[in-house]
């Protein structure tokens, strides 16, 4: 309908464009009003808001909690599964990321990172390399309630999926994995799962089946964040872990998301070699420290901070609260929850904000 309201705009200033000249100018000559770049942006927003609703028109689908789009309630209705992700250079690229809702990206031993990958409605053919786990890593499995897939990890890490009656399974001894070698990788990095295979290995160790956390907040649709908030240009966003890692992320106002990139190349879904987006970019800050001679790390996950929230090319700050290890990481705008935009989330963990920047 606005879409309309738009072109019958255009059209009537057309005429009177055309009209206001006809006295002075030939009529060969006269000119059609063309529209601002501003109106041009506003007309390309209603043609993906009109695409987008027809997509979701389906009175059967309901919304999801995790990314706010709409899906049919057999997709919805199972335990979300949290698959810890090799980033090493050697696992590139990884299987499947496209398909998740929720995106993790951490910091582990030095200089490498590690993700983790929140499934709930999309099924890829493999998802992978699964690697192993840290403590914080688990804390945001478990507050998305996801059953949490890993192989191996930190004493730290065994003795915390103890002491939380973490609903895991371990590759280690686990055949719902399995070392995939065509993909020219190699062990340890080259061990891969299925959505499938992990539920059924669920069912016979007894894990509810059922999802039980606390849901996202979603706009309707996707705003702008200038619409009610301070904001900053964010159409190019960098962070530098370190001098051999960055993330990069470049908007797209055509399709209104950011494309990734890792260490400056394309961030590729192995399954499909497409590039991969986010429609939210949420960078919290959580200070770390070193606790062993591995260089593996404390990360202060647990309690508040500072944080900064990317979508539509805008930048507007934000603060986190968690406050235990399974409840869900809160974000906020001043005092009222943060409305994501509804599509996938990439949450990025430094230990400082100043190691980002945007333009």
């Amino acid at each position: 309908m606005k879409k309309i309201l738009i072109s019958v705009l255009f059209a009537i200033m057309a005429l009177m464009a055309s009209c206001s000249k006809e006295a002075s100018i030939p009529p060969q000559t006269a000119e059609v009003a063309q529209p601002t770049d501003e109106e041009k942006e506003i007309i390309g927003l209603e043609e993906i808001e009109d695409q987008e609703e027809l997509e979701n028109d389906d009175a059967n689908k309901i919304i999801s909690p995790l990314d706010g789009l709409k899906y049919y309630p057999e997709d919805l209705n199972k335990r979300p599964v949290a698959v810890s992700i090799d980033n090493h250079p050697d696992a590139r690229w990884q299987a499947g990321l496209q398909d998740a809702e929720i995106i993790y990206e951490f910091q582990v031993e030095y200089p490498y990172t590690r993700y983790l990958a929140v499934f709930l409605a999309k099924e890829p053919e493999r998802i992978g390399p699964v690697r192993s786990a840290r403590p914080y890593i688990i804390y945001y499995a478990m507050e998305n309630d996801g059953i949490f897939v890993h192989v191996g990890g930190s004493e730290d890490a065994f003795a915390e999926i103890k002491r939380l009656g973490v609903a895991e399974v371990d590759g280690l001894y686990s055949g719902a994995m399995w070392r995939y070698n065509e993909t020219d990788k190699f062990a340890p990095h080259n061990m891969y799962t299925t959505l499938k295979s992990i539920r059924d290995e669920s069912q016979i160790k007894g894990y509810r089946t059922e999802g039980n956390f606390e849901k996202y907040s979603f706009n309707e649709k996707s705003i702008k964040l200038s619409i009610k908030n301070d904001v900053s240009s964010a159409k190019k966003i960098s962070i530098i872990y370190n001098k051999e890692n960055t993330t990069d992320y470049i908007f797209d106002k055509d399709n209104r998301y950011y494309y990734r990139f890792k260490d400056k190349e394309k961030h590729l879904d192995e399954l499909d070699r497409e590039q991969l987006k986010a429609k939210n970019i949420i960078a919290l800050e959580a200070p770390k420290s070193v606790l062993d001679n591995a260089g593996r790390l404390y990360m202060e996950t647990i309690g508040t901070g500072r944080g900064i929230y990317y979508t539509e090319g805008e930048a507007c700050e934000i603060t986190w609260k968690k406050d235990s290890e399974k409840s869900r990481t809160k974000f906020y705008i001043q005092n009222d929850e943060l409305l994501l935009n509804p599509g996938n989330t990439w949450i990025q963990i430094v230990d400082s904000l100043s190691c980002i920047t945007s333009e």
